[in-house]
């Protein structure tokens, strides 16, 4: 049974169990904008999504001018960071994915560890955790953000810090949720058991399965069924 190998769940937070109306990433292109940069929603959604960042700003700035700074990616990330938090703060729109909730109480009850990872920096983490209400709730059991590993994902750093905190040796013991592709490049990279893709408007189950995804469902509530809890 699925259920009883996985000792740990670690979930992607936007656009996995929380619903920011991609919030995040209108701040990349806007700041990469600001900076002549240009860059519609869609190219910015398909390159970097689910990455470090930094990293993701480095990555577009990079492909228009290959010689741009350290410097100069520091400030258009800065512009960035400024106006994701001030987003955040105010709140317009945020809430969970369905059946989140429900869904980390589930694995709970069954002593399985709940973990978030993120490409977030752990500033924009905690606006986002705390209006969420899961640490205080007692649903979460850990969280790790790009910012505290020596890489984000693809890479798989998070997982391995979070496998480290509970001390679990093996990650077939560890299962890996999120919608992007470097979600599942995480998870495959980390070696988890179960990689599972959300579908969404950016990629649908047939395309998270052909990047590697070992299961793909439409929301967090198949996830019950997939993990047979």
């Amino acid at each position: 049974m699925i259920k009883e190998s996985v000792k740990m769940v670690v979930f992607d937070m936007a656009g996995t169990t929380i619903d920011e109306q991609k919030t995040v990433y209108k701040c990349v292109r806007e700041a990469l904008i600001e900076y002549g940069f240009e860059y519609d929603l869609e190219d910015v959604l398909n390159r970097i999504g689910g990455m470090n960042k930094r990293e993701g700003i480095a990555l577009l700035m990079k492909q228009v001018e290959p010689s741009v700074t350290e410097e100069a990616i520091d400030v258009v990330f800065q512009v960035f960071k400024t106006n994701v938090e001030k987003a955040y703060s105010e709140g317009n729109g945020l809430k969970e994915m369905d059946g989140a909730t429900e869904l980390f109480g589930l694995l709970k009850s069954r002593d399985i560890k709940v973990v978030l990872d993120t490409g977030y920096f752990r500033t924009t983490a905690n606006l986002l955790i705390d209006k969420m209400g899961w640490e205080r709730d007692g649903l979460i059991d850990f969280s790790v953000t790009s910012d505290e590993v020596r890489a984000g994902r693809p890479e798989p750093y998070m997982i391995q810090k979070a496998m480290d905190v509970f001390q679990i040796q093996s990650p077939s013991e560890v299962a890996k949720v999120g919608d992007t592709r470097s979600d599942i490049e995480e998870g495959i990279n980390a070696g988890c058991q179960l990689i599972v893709g959300i579908s969404s408007d950016q990629y649908s189950k047939e395309d998270l399965l052909e990047m590697g995804a070992t299961h793909a469902i439409d929301s967090l509530n198949e996830l019950k069924e997939t993990l047979n809890l």
